[in-house]
């Protein structure tokens, strides 16, 4: 199944391999298949949220040809304003009582800030807002785990600088015996709102003949289509299946595995990652030469280094490209 987001295998946080050890209290529940009289049991685990990593630091200098190309209208500003949703850890959110917007997209969003000689601002708002934000004008760039599509690039234009796949989650022990993505057939699955995971639960007729349609492949292979439950935030659908009021959840791979990393007593993944695609960095279709400034800046952090430290920062390392790409949607 070719899936719109993301990815080959990510490089686990360092804090995995703890908070797959922690045991916790919870109702033992038989894996599928154990034997009821004497099989295996396993017992999931509650929520142990380890602290997030602190945001990488980095030195970086301003590219003159990156400054070059940027429009006056931005220039003459002084401070790029990037749109992102901050709850889809660790790629843009905020920890504890922290109103301060952290993560992978955050910290490439200051380095593209520094070598473009501006300051940056970053505006959190809700996902499904993201693209509107830079068609209106409110955002100058949005940078918020956005899968590039076809279909997205009809109303902005994408630097791409990272790629992803998609991975399922279940609570610990797996009660559903979920193992592929059929299996998802017939259930209850959450997926942040305005993501590419919860279209392909759309049961709407045009979405649900698109190729890449779960609705579609449970249709094809005989079965119900899966139930989908859109949430606001990713905090809200990991709630939700810890309190299991879902039976599994979707999001890409780097978020599946920091949220695997951080609670893994209570959460397992399952099943591969599926469909690689780039995520882009939203620029305006009237934007000029903005979207080749930030290439040129994205082009740098990655020949430097800069680029590498920050992706090794939240162990997504296995997401790396080495070359900064305009509109590469694959499908």
């Amino acid at each position: 199944m070719t899936w719109f987001r993301p990815k080959a295998m990510l490089a686990l946080p360092a804090v995995a391999a703890t908070a797959l050890l922690v045991a916790g209290c919870g109702a033992t529940t038989e894996r599928p298949g154990s034997n009821a009289s004497g099989g295996s049991n396993c017992t999931p685990g509650a929520v142990t949220e380890a602290a997030p990593p602190k945001p990488a630091a980095v030195t970086v200098n301003a590219n003159s040809a990156a400054v070059a190309k940027l429009p006056d209208s931005i220039k003459s500003k002084g401070t790029l304003t990037i749109a992102t949703d901050p709850s889809y850890p660790p790629n843009e959110f905020t920890a504890g009582n922290s109103s301060e917007i952290i993560g992978m997209d955050a910290d490439l969003a200051n380095a593209i800030g520094k070598a473009l000689g501006m300051k940056v601002q970053l505006l959190g708002i809700s996902f499904d807002g993201i693209l509107s934000s830079v068609q209106s004008g409110r955002a100058d760039l949005a940078m918020s785990s956005l899968t590039d599509t076809k279909d997205r690039e009809q109303t902005v234009d994408f630097v791409n600088y990272f790629k992803a796949g998609s991975s399922i989650m279940v609570r610990k022990c797996n009660p559903k015996g979920v193992k592929t993505d059929l299996d998802l057939c017939g259930k209850n699955v959450g997926a942040e709102q305005g993501t590419t995971q919860l279209d392909w639960m759309d049961t709407d007729p045009k979405k649900a003949e698109d190729p890449s349609s779960l609705v579609k492949r449970c249709k094809d292979a005989g079965k119900q289509p899966p139930s989908g439950k859109g949430f606001p935030k990713q905090t809200d659908v990991n709630a939700a299946l810890q309190a299991d009021r879902i039976d599994a959840y979707l999001a890409d791979t780097p978020v599946v595995d920091f949220a695997l990393a951080q609670n893994g007593a209570a959460f397992e993944k399952v099943g591969g990652d599926e469909g690689v695609a780039p995520y882009g960095i939203a620029v305006p279709k009237n934007g000029g030469t903005l979207k080749e400034a930030v290439q040129a800046a994205v082009q740098q952090l990655i020949t430097d280094g800069t680029y590498g430290k920050i992706l090794g920062n939240w162990g997504i390392s296995g997401g790396a490209v080495t070359t900064a790409t305009i509109n590469g949607a694959q499908s």
